[in-house]
C-alpha cells in the first residue's frame, strides 16, 4: 500500500469511531502501555492529542508515567511551518494553540534531541517494519534525523499494523516500537 493510499484509510478509520470508542481504546492502550518497558527515562517527548482527529490521548499515558516515574519531565512540540520544523519544550501550565489547531506550550526551556531518552510519536498507522504513516508533513522525519538512533521512538495507535508502506524513502526513520490497544510490537 502507498503512503497516500494508507493516510486516506487510517484518516477514514478514525472518523468512523466514535467518542465512545475512542474512550474504550484509550483504556486499552494504557493497560499496553503500562507493559511496556520503557527503561530509566528521564526526559519523555510527547503530543498533545487532537481531539477532532480522533487521535490517542497520551494524556493518560503520561499521567501514568509521573505516577510511576515521578522525576520524569515531559515535553511537547512547537511546530514552525516556515522552517518545516518542530523544537521540543518542556510542559508548561499554559497551551496554545496554533494555526493548524495544534495544541503547543509556551517555548520557556527547549530541549535539544540528544535531550529526550524517548518520544511518543502520533501517527495514522504504521506498517510491519514500524514505518509511520503521519499527515505527510515530515515535521517528525526532520526531528528524528538529529535524535539519537538508539533512543526510544514509539508510536501510538488505535489501529493494527498494515503489511508494508511500499514508498518509504531513506530519510522515513522507522519507530523503534508502537504500542497499539492490543499489542506492543518492537521493531
Amino acid at each position: 500500500m502507498l503512503k497516500s493510499e494508507a493516510r486516506k484509510f487510517f484518516l477514514n478509520k478514525r472518523k468512523a469511531l466514535t467518542l465512545t470508542e475512542c474512550v474504550k481504546l484509550d483504556d486499552l492502550l494504557l493497560i499496553q502501555f503500562q507493559r511496556f518497558k520503557m527503561g530509566n527515562v528521564h526526559k519523555v517527548g510527547s503530543f498533545y492529542p487532537m481531539d477532532n482527529h480522533h487521535e490517542p490521548n497520551v494524556l493518560l499515558l503520561a499521567d501514568y508515567l509521573k505516577a510511576v516515574m515521578p522525576t520524569v519531565e515531559f515535553a511537547y512540540p512547537r511546530i514552525s511551518p516556515d522552517k518545516i520544523s518542530m523544537d521540543f519544550f518542556t510542559e508548561t501550565e499554559t497551551i496554545i494553540e496554533n494555526s493548524w489547531g495544534i495544541q503547543e506550550p509556551i517555548p520557556l526551556n527547549k530541549l535539544m534531541p540528544i535531550q529526550m531518552e524517548a518520544i511518543l510519536v502520533p501517527l495514522l498507522g504504521f506498517d510491519l517494519s514500524g514505518h509511520r504513516v503521519g499527515f505527510g508533513k515530515g515535521f517528525y522525519d526532520r526531528f528524528f534525523e538529529n535524535y539519537p538512533k538508539n533512543h526510544l521512538r514509539v508510536g501510538i495507535s488505535y489501529f493494527e499494523p498494515i503489511p508494508k508502506l511500499e514508498d518509504t524513502q531513506q530519510f522515513d526513520v522507522p519507530l523503534t516500537h508502537c504500542i497499539t490497544p492490543w499489542k506492543i510490537y518492537e521493531f
